[in-house]
């Protein structure tokens, strides 16, 4: 009995020390600044580090358009991209928020052949890139955000085992912040 007062005494501690939230408003003239990114030790090229930032601003409520900058590097690559996204945001009455975006960016690969058996060029781009994913919103002012998105360009620009190609899909990890 004692080992069940101890429990439940802590779950009321920890529910008592993070405020509840009714639901998320994502209002018209809400800011955002989100962080993303992800590491893929298995990658062709040793790893792959990428991180996107963005900032942008609620023109109605749930709706979003902004900037964005997505850095990308390998052992002998480098790719950064720039450009411009809209995201529409599902909220409900949970904490719990769906999304969808879409952005359109200038993108840029540059490096050396590094131990890959193909060689590349340095090339420059358009992007489109298509965006789906959840956000948790631990307080009002933040959230914590999975993302899977797909990006199709102009040019090959993305380095595989194969070559390079003209498309690809990632999965990103971060924490959004609103002001």
């Amino acid at each position: 009995m004692k080992k069940h007062a101890v429990a439940i005494a802590t779950l009321l501690a920890l529910g008592a020390a993070t405020p509840a939230l009714a639901g998320v408003t994502l209002e018209q003239g809400t800011q955002e600044f989100g962080l993303q990114g992800s590491l893929d030790l298995d990658y062709v090229d040793d790893y792959l580090f990428v991180l996107n930032t963005s900032y942008g601003y609620f023109i109605r409520e749930d709706w979003e358009i902004g900037g964005v900058l997505d850095v990308s590097m390998s052992d002998s690559s480098q790719q950064f991209q720039l450009g411009a996204f809209t995201e529409y945001n599902f909220t409900n009455s949970t904490n719990w928020v769906p999304y969808l975006g879409l952005a359109a960016q200038v993108a840029n690969l540059s490096g050396s052949d590094g131990d890959f058996d193909f060689d590349f060029e340095d090339a420059t781009a358009m992007t489109l890139k298509f965006a789906g994913g959840i956000k948790y919103f631990v307080n009002p002012h933040v959230a914590i955000s999975a993302e899977v998105n797909y990006s199709i360009a102009t040019d090959d620009i993305n380095v595989t085992k194969d070559g390079l190609e003209d498309s690809f899909t990632r999965f990103v990890f971060g924490t959004r912040f609103y002001f």
